[in-house]
């Protein structure tokens, strides 16, 4: 590549950043991660769930479906010890940017759609994040991520979990359909068997154990409207703690309490059943 070429792609990149720093600061939405141009909260929300998927990477060939920017497959590349990783994205200007922003020696970027991969049995492990919930055919998103693994080939997916069993119509524009907690499980066992659960949760809004319902409903909508970086406005609001935590799922959580007091994520690690 000349200088003349190289300084192309660095400015390409340069107004992707410039743009995901405008959604944030003046647009306030966004549902593409630019690493470094988020909110701290949600950049730390991503990058840990990519620190769980390299403790299950090394030595594997891995396919990140949705891979966005690209950090985290570079991530699962060099911290996670993968072979190798396939970085697949819809937007061909974000792939662009992962190519040019978090290349490495084993990893691959090129643009596809995550519900119609058109691979089959290739690679040994399958990442997809916060993807599912905008895919209008899920099911065939998890038939085709299903087809591109190996037998007995890990999946690690993850979603938001919803207070309803499923909301087809999320308080999030950009999602197609939110599931609770159980039922997302449930559609994952159509086509894997699960081996772990993982919750991603954040703190009750900074709610003590014994504020009274009404208030922490009160929350959640005001957390709903606000969004996630809501500050605190006076002195009779709480103040929101900066970070989520990842931990494995062992009924310390009530199901009925997950969406609703305890809010975040749900990630589950399912494994295709060996022929």
């Amino acid at each position: 590549m000349t200088e003349k070429e190289e300084l192309s792609e660095e400015v390409f990149c340069l107004n992707i950043e410039l743009n995901a720093l405008a959604n944030q600061l003046i647009r306030k939405s966004s549902e593409r991660w630019v690493p470094g141009f988020l909110f701290e909260r949600t950049e730390h929300s991503h990058i840990d769930r990519y620190k769980l998927a390299c403790q299950f990477t090394a030595g594997k060939k891995v396919l990140d479906v949705a891979c966005g920017a690209g950090k985290g497959s570079n991530m699962m590349a060099l911290e996670g010890l993968a072979t190798s990783v396939y970085g697949v994205d819809i937007e061909s200007d974000t792939i662009r940017y992962a190519k040019w922003r978090y290349r490495a020696d084993n990893v691959i970027f090129e643009t596809g759609n995550a519900q119609a991969l058109g691979i089959v049995n290739e690679f040994d492990m399958a990442v997809s994040f916060e993807t599912i919930e905008h895919l209008p055919d899920y099911r065939e998103f998890l038939n085709s991520v299903k087809k591109s693994l190996k037998p007995g080939g890990l999946f690690l997916v993850s979603t938001p979990i919803s207070p309803l069993p499923l909301d087809i119509q999320p308080g999030n524009p950009y999602h197609v359909q939110e599931w609770g907690f159980t039922n997302f499980q449930a559609v994952i066992k159509e086509f894997f068997d699960i081996e772990k659960i993982f919750v991603q949760l954040y703190p009750v809004a900074g709610a003590p154990e014994n504020t009274d319902l009404k208030r922490r409903v009160i929350n959640k909508i005001r957390t709903k409207i606000l969004g996630p970086y809501a500050i605190t406005l006076n002195n009779n609001s709480w103040p929101i703690d900066s970070f989520s935590r990842i931990e494995e799922y062992k009924s310390q959580y009530t199901v009925t309490e997950l969406g609703i007091l305890q809010q975040g994520y749900q990630i589950v690690l399912a494994r295709v059943q060996s022929k």
